[in-house]
């Protein structure tokens, strides 16, 4: 059985050896052998590496990716969901391929729909409740998720740009060692995404506030 470092096995797949990390730290990848103070990964690790690949190239993210390899449990849903989501699979499959890019549901192998992520599935069900009906409220999340999608590429580039600006760890990378390193940027990139998602809620609560207050002033 062939045997690569990490260094060896980035080279080989042709990813960052900080990425192949982030992806045992998911779950997504095994833990490799250690051997001494040297870990080894296998080709069992190689072909999984290539189909996180294919997914991510499918347009499928990482929380999507971890439903359709069975890291990530589906959440379950009650009867009447469940048997909503089935119909829409069979009905309106685009739509379904279209969420799962998102993460938000996963086929399972045996070709059935499953929600994974159920906060915002039941964002839908309130809809449902106000009178709007379920497949033009998904084609609504799929459309927002897209444009968000486009947004939040920005926004995280740039603002993680000046987050590690103002971090001397971060600056200091060259002399910095890894496990250190590692542990404070995944600090920044948790602490990034709580700030941004706070952020966007607290301009959405601030702009529904703000048919109330203009019609209260007139």
């Amino acid at each position: 059985m062939t045997a690569y470092t990490v260094e060896e096995l980035a080279a080989k797949v042709g990813m960052s050896p900080r990425n192949i990390r982030a992806h045992q730290t998911r779950n997504l990848l095994s833990a490799p052998v250690r051997r001494g103070r040297t870990a080894y990964y296998d080709d069992g690790h190689v072909r999984r590496l290539e189909a996180i690949k294919s997914l991510q190239r499918q347009g499928y993210n990482l929380v999507a990716i971890e439903a359709i390899l069975g890291v990530r449990t589906p959440e379950p849903a009650g009867d009447g969901l469940h048997t909503l989501l089935q119909r829409i699979g069979r009905e309106q499959p685009g739509l379904v391929t279209a969420l799962a890019r998102h993460g938000v549901l996963a086929h399972a192998e045996d070709g059935s729909v499953h929600m994974v992520r159920a906060r915002l599935m039941r964002t839908v069900v309130e809809l449902n409740r106000a009178g709007v009906h379920t497949v033009p409220s998904l084609q609504v999340l799929a459309e927002v998720l897209d444009r968000l999608r486009i947004v939040a590429e920005d926004l995280v580039r740039t603002t993680g740009q000046r987050l590690v600006d103002a971090s001397p760890t971060l600056r200091a990378e060259a002399t910095a060692t890894w496990d250190n390193l590692e542990g404070t940027a995944d600090a920044l990139a948790t602490g990034m995404i709580h700030l941004l998602a706070e952020s966007f809620r607290t301009v959405l609560e601030n702009l529904a506030k703000a048919p109330v207050a203009t019609v209260d002033n007139g």
